[in-house]
């Protein structure tokens, strides 16, 4: 595939939703280009404004904590799979408001339907999905009233 062809496909993918390197880079590996190619299409897309892995985390975390309703450690290991910088991540994290955080966590547990009479049994349902989901076991049990 030429050069030209691969950028103008790049900028389109690009175009819809935010991408970080590891992304555009696994799609580039798809198109048979050069080495030289790719890293002119990535210097291009850096250069642009295209690809800034600042800004993709950013709105990874922001939808991730809204609509998936993940926690914390999931958000972690899912960015740092799609090749994050831990600075990056851990500075997108800081930002985030602990209060309105704890208060996603009762919400997500008060709102969790378990089919369990024994109190104990349904706590330890309760902790599983919610660390599951990625948050912190303490804060889990902070929440929980034990």
């Amino acid at each position: 595939m030429k050069r030209d062809v691969a950028l103008k496909k790049i900028l389109h993918y690009c175009d819809y939703q935010d991408r970080c390197k590891k992304e555009i880079f696994t799609k580039l590996d798809s198109f048979e280009l050069s080495d030289s190619d790719k890293d002119f299409i990535i210097d291009f897309l850096c250069d642009d404004g295209y690809i800034n892995d600042e800004r993709y985390c950013r709105s990874y975390v922001k939808s991730k904590l809204n609509l998936k309703k993940w926690g914390v450690n999931k958000i972690k290991l899912s960015l740092l799979a799609k090749g994050i910088d831990r600075e990056i991540i851990d500075n997108i994290i800081s930002e985030i408001d602990q209060d309105s955080y704890k208060e996603e966590l009762v919400n997500l547990l008060k709102n969790k339907k378990v089919n369990e009479s024994d109190p104990y049994k349904r706590k330890a349902k309760l902790i599983r999905y919610a660390v599951g989901k990625g948050y912190s076991l303490s804060m889990v049990m902070e929440v929980l009233g034990s």
